[in-house]
């Protein structure tokens, strides 16, 4: 974990799960997890209730960040 100047440990902020994300808007999101290389079939529930950092790390995404930025819409 990141440290502040002080000593402290940073405190990571919570990605939300896919679950979630594809509540909010599945065309987009579907979009990009197919850009990203994410595919999942109806046995891989898993995939929907991981955080997005296991989702990625599972499905061996090569930008990791440009994959959270899409997703989150930053």
């Amino acid at each position: 974990m990141a440290k502040r100047k002080h000593g402290g440990v940073a405190v990571k902020k919570k990605l939300p799960t896919l679950l979630e994300l594809l509540k909010k808007d599945q065309a987009r999101v579907m979009s990009v997890l197919h850009k990203h290389g994410v595919y999942f079939d109806a046995g891989t529930y898993i995939t929907l209730i991981a955080r997005l950092d296991k989702v990625a790390a599972y499905h061996a995404v090569p930008n990791r960040k440009k994959f959270f930025a899409d997703l989150l819409g930053r």
